[in-house]
C-alpha cells in the first residue's frame, strides 16, 4: 500500500492533517504502508511518526532533520567534506562577545563576513558584518531574539560573488539551476523576495559546476528535493562552487511557477515508486 501526506499527490490512501494532529488511524495507515509520500510543509511530525516504519519514503529527510538550521547544515558539509565557506558556530550573542570582546578589534573572520541566524530564511537574519557599528546592530537582532526563545547564529566568511548566487534544485533525479541575480549593481546579499533576478543563462560554465556539486551533495547524503544556493568567488581565476545552505521549503518562480513545479515532482515521484519496484502509476497529480 502507497500512503501520500502530499495534497497534490493522490495514491491508495491519503491523509491531509491540515492543522491536526497525528491520529490513531494515521498511525495505523503508516504502520500498514509499503510506501510513503510526505508533504514539504510542516513535515517534521510526519517524519518522526514515520520514522520507525519499514516503508520507503519520499523525500529523503535524513539530512533535513539530523542536521537542522544553519549550524546543522555547516556540519553536514564539513562531515561530508562539500565545499562551504568558513563558518564558525555560536549558541549566544554572549558567547560570541566573551571570545569577542565588543571593545576588542578582534573578529573571528576578516572584514566584511556575515552573521547568520541559524533558524531565518530568505536572508531574513542574514547581516553583512563590516565594522564595528554593524557589528553591534547585527548582534542586538540576535539577542532581541533569543529574547523571544530563538538562539544560535553562525558566522561566515564573505565569498565575494558580486551578489550572484545559484540556486540548484534537486527534484528526484532532475537537477534544475538559475542564477539570482542582484536588482542593482552593489547588491550583497539577494533573494528573490528581495526583488532578484532570475537568470536562467549567466554564466552556463559555473552553473555546470553547481550541478557537479549538487550531484555530489544528492549522492552523499541521499537528498533528493531541495533547492541548495552556492557562490563563486569571482575574484579567482577560475572559481569554484562553495555551498551556503540547503533550502527543503523554496519557491517555484524560478522552475516556472507552481505549477510546472508540481509536474516536477510529480514525475520524480513516479520515477521514484517505480525504481523502489511499485507501480508508478498508483499515484495521480491532483
Amino acid at each position: 500500500m502507497i500512503l501520500s501526506f502530499h495534497p497534490c499527490l493522490e495514491t491508495d490512501a491519503n491523509i491531509i492533517l491540515g492543522s491536526r494532529r497525528i491520529n490513531e488511524d494515521d498511525l495505523d495507515l503508516i504502520r500498514r504502508a509499503d510506501a510513503i509520500i510526505l508533504p514539504q510543509a510542516r513535515p517534521e511530525d510526519i517524519y518522526k511518526a514515520c520514522s520507525n516504519s519499514c516503508a520507503v519514503r519520499f523525500p529523503n529527510y535524513d539530512a533535513r532533520f539530523k542536521y537542522p538550521g544553519k549550524i546543522g547544515q555547516s556540519l553536514l558539509f564539513k562531515e561530508y567534506e562539500l565545499p562551504y565557506p568558513k563558518t564558525s558556530c555560536w549558541r549566544t550573542a554572549e558567547e560570541y562577545e566573551k571570545s569577542f570582546p565588543p571593545d576588542s578589534n578582534a573578529f573571528p573572520h576578516s572584514l566584511p563576513f556575515l552573521i547568520k541566524d541559524d533558524k531565518s530564511h530568505e536572508a531574513e537574519g542574514v547581516f553583512l558584518v563590516e565594522d564595528k557599528r554593524s557589528l553591534t546592530g547585527s548582534l542586538e537582532f540576535l539577542k532581541q531574539r533569543e529574547r523571544s526563545g530563538h538562539s544560535g547564529f553562525v558566522t561566515q566568511d564573505f565569498v565575494p560573488s558580486e551578489g550572484n548566487v545559484l540556486r540548484v534544485v534537486i527534484i528526484g533525479k532532475r537537477i534544475i539551476s538559475y542564477w539570482k541575480r542582484p536588482s542593482e549593481p552593489g547588491g550583497l546579499i539577494t533573494t528573490i523576495s528581495r526583488g532578484a533576478k532570475v537568470d536562467h543563462n549567466w554564466r552556463a560554465d559555473l552553473k555546470e559546476k553547481g550541478h557537479i556539486a549538487a550531484r555530489e551533495l544528492a549522492v552523499k547524503t541521499g537528498i533528493n528535493l531541495a533547492a541548495a544556493d552556492l557562490v563563486f568567488p569571482f575574484s579567482d581565476k577560475d572559481p569554484a562552487a562553495f555551498f551556503l545552505e540547503i533550502n527543503y521549503y523554496f519557491g517555484r518562480e524560478g522552475l516556472g511557477g507552481a505549477q510546472n513545479y508540481y509536474r516536477l515532482l510529480y514525475q520524480a515521484v513516479r520515477d521514484w515508486l517505480e525504481d523502489a519496484g511499485f507501480d508508478p502509476d498508483a499515484v495521480k497529480l491532483t
